[in-house]
């Protein structure tokens, strides 16, 4: 089975620890939160699992600030019909099918294509409730602790308050947009002070301006856009 960490950098040092078979010298390294350094610990120590190690994340990041641990899952453990992850003492263990099953009835609830709502997950933490980016997003739908409050979400990794407040949000953003969804979606990840000044208020305008927006950007559009596209095509 495998156990997928959403680990800040600060943990690599330990995580290199545990990966070579030792927790010594910890006094060595830079000052973290306990109880996270615990639950690496045990999960590295739990009869059959396995850690991914701060060497793949590393390779992983490639530079990117954006990276997001949860996307390895699909990629690992494509046999695995639920997320499992541990965060600050913090488990999952929600099935896929059950997460698809609350996005429907939220998609649908809130007027929003579930399709859409669908990919946003898959691509914002692949079905992880308890995702964590660099950047401090958290949950399902990889909100910012501002966006949440903005939504009113007290929990984010709730899988039905992340789910609401984020398809809430990307709501917002296709009214906005008059449902140009490229644009909504690049909103979405990009934030919508950004697309604001660069002047894009359609998919058309998107499209020319499309080299000005961030690579990370850029690849999260066309990941999604892709998906949907192979899903009415299939």
């Amino acid at each position: 089975m495998l156990v997928v960490m959403n680990v800040p950098v600060s943990l690599q040092p330990y995580l290199n620890q545990l990966s070579y078979g030792t927790n010594t010298a910890q006094a060595a390294l830079p000052s973290v939160d306990d109880g996270l350094f615990s639950d690496v610990l045990q999960a590295q120590l739990a009869s059959g699992q396995r850690v991914i190690t701060a060497e793949e994340i590393i390779a992983e990041l490639d530079g990117s600030p954006e990276w997001n641990f949860a996307q390895r899952l699909e990629e690992v453990d494509t046999n695995s019909s639920a997320a499992n992850t541990t965060v600050g003492g913090r488990v999952s263990n929600l099935p896929t099918s059950a997460l698809l099953e609350k996005i429907d009835r939220m998609a649908r609830s809130i007027g929003v294509d579930n399709d859409l709502i669908r990919e946003v997950v898959r691509a914002e933490s692949n079905f992880n409730p308890t995702a964590v980016s660099q950047a401090g997003a958290k949950g399902l739908m990889q909100l910012m602790d501002q966006t949440a409050k903005a939504m009113k979400v007290r929990d984010v990794y709730n899988p039905d308050e992340n789910l609401a407040g984020g398809t809430k949000y990307l709501k917002s953003l296709l009214d906005r947009y008059d449902g140009n969804v490229k644009v909504a979606l690049a909103a979405y990840n990009a934030g919508p002070g950004r697309i604001g000044r660069l002047g894009i208020d359609n998919d058309a305008e998107l499209e020319e301006k499309y080299s000005q927006l961030p690579q990370e950007t850029q690849r999260y559009v066309e990941k999604i856009m892709n998906r949907l596209q192979a899903d009415r095509t299939s």
